[in-house]
């Protein structure tokens, strides 16, 4: 055979070849991936989920799913099983967390990857509640993408209310008359679960920002001012006399958050400090949701804030998988997926547009309608300061109502621990 048609024969079979040479190597680049998800959501919500996760496998065959679970003891043991994992090198590769220090700590410690150019790529800026990403951003760099938005506040029982013939507080001021009212008539004025120390803290945190104001909140929180003064002293002398005055639930210190609930939902206590899963809750407890209703507690300072905060997904910075990752969670936060699962595998959404069916969950509705219009918020105290210091804070919370504190000394020894933290770290 002639060199030229030996040439041409090769080419030939080459041509014909060149399909398969293609297609095995595309099966190649489409390499099997176990896509590790880490969550708090158990229970009935994992069930939801572990089926949503498998729908996600179906329209992308070669990556499965894992849902790894850590619930049941709240938040200190899911960041000890989480942490310990990522120290190890056994993290998961998609994990949830919470905002401000939970989740810092794993920035600092470099676990978290940075996430601008995927949402420069899936143009997550629009998608969300704006004031939702802005909690996720450290140093002008977005490490998570928030799951649901988080609003804090005061729920009331409606029976009681309208019993004793209430309206919503336009002040402060209002809420003292409110609670005088219903000590009056033999109602707590509000339940609160002190056990673990951050139910208390949520309306410590209100009478902060009522005497305090926004601008001196923030500045509080970030160390930049000092707590031995008047505005602190004021809040603490409010908490005090919430407790002087029995407008809180007996040895509410020794009750778990959870069983705070009781007295509220029987109708001894008017009213509790709680989130927007109160309605959900309500209703997996067997109590009706139509007894159930809110207000965003008054703080007589513009703009008005209550406590806020997002959930998140970050990508941990070691997963050989970050771009799957990335999409896995894009497809989660997508408006098709959130609107066709919310109410069972979501909740307390994020996503712009997206909230309860006003006739099925007009409480949620309600609510997330609300909490959009919120220019900003501000965090619990519990992702605002480091453990140690939180330990400190909770203790001058404690000791206001044992009488180991007064108002004055609470705001000088928390003062004091303050700068001996800051030499510290």
């Amino acid at each position: 055979m002639l060199l030229k048609e030996r040439k041409l024969l090769f080419v030939s079979i080459f041509a014909l070849l060149l399909p398969v040479i293609f297609f095995a190597t595309n099966v190649s680049a489409q390499e099997e991936v176990e896509l590790r998800v880490m969550t708090v959501w158990g229970g009935e919500q994992k069930e939801y989920l572990d089926d949503l996760f498998a729908k996600y496998s179906e329209t992308h065959p070669n990556i499965t799913v894992k849902h790894e679970v850590s619930a049941g003891s709240g938040a200190a043991t899911y960041q000890e099983v989480l942490k310990t994992g990522l120290n190890s090198g056994t993290g998961p590769d998609v994990f949830f967390e919470w905002a401000g220090t939970l989740s810092g700590t794993i920035i600092d410690s470099g676990y978290a990857e940075p996430l601008d150019r995927y949402y420069e790529k899936y143009n997550w800026d629009d998608r969300f509640i704006d004031w939702s990403v802005g909690s996720l951003t450290r140093d002008k760099v977005t490490y998570g993408v928030p799951l649901t938005a988080r609003g804090m506040t005061f729920w009331y029982n409606v029976k009681v209310w309208e019993s004793l013939d209430l309206e919503k507080p336009e002040s402060y001021e209002d809420l003292e008359a409110i609670a005088k009212k219903a000590k009056e008539n033999g109602i707590y004025p509000i339940a609160l679960g002190g056990k673990f120390n951050w139910m208390t803290m949520r309306l410590l945190d209100y009478l902060i920002e009522v005497t305090a104001g926004p601008e001196l909140h923030e500045q509080l929180n970030k160390l930049e001012t000092s707590w031995d003064r008047p505005e602190v002293i004021e809040a603490f002398s409010l908490f005090k006399k919430w407790v002087d005055n029995q407008w809180i639930t007996p040895g509410f210190l020794n009750v778990a958050p959870a069983d705070s609930r009781i007295p509220f939902w029987n109708g001894q206590a008017l009213m509790i400090f709680e989130g927007n899963w109160m309605p959900p809750e309500t209703e997996a407890a067997g109590y009706d949701t139509a007894n159930l209703n809110f207000f965003f507690g008054p703080t007589g300072h513009e703009p008005l804030r209550i406590t806020g905060f997002p959930e998140q997904f970050m990508i941990n910075s070691d997963s050989e998988h970050k771009d799957e990752a990335a999409e896995f969670i894009n497809w989660f936060t997508s408006r098709e997926i959130q609107e066709a699962n919310y109410g069972t595998a979501i909740t307390g959404t994020a996503v712009e547009g997206v909230t309860a069916d006003p006739e099925e969950r007009p409480r949620s509705y309600q609510f997330k309608e609300e909490l959009v219009k919120l220019k900003e918020v501000f965090p619990p105290t519990d992702q605002v300061f480091k453990s140690e210091l939180l330990h400190e804070f909770f203790q001058v919370q404690n000791g206001l109502v044992t009488g180991e504190f007064t108002p004055e000394s609470g705001a000088e020894y928390f003062q004091e621990q303050s700068e001996e933290w800051k030499e510290n770290n």
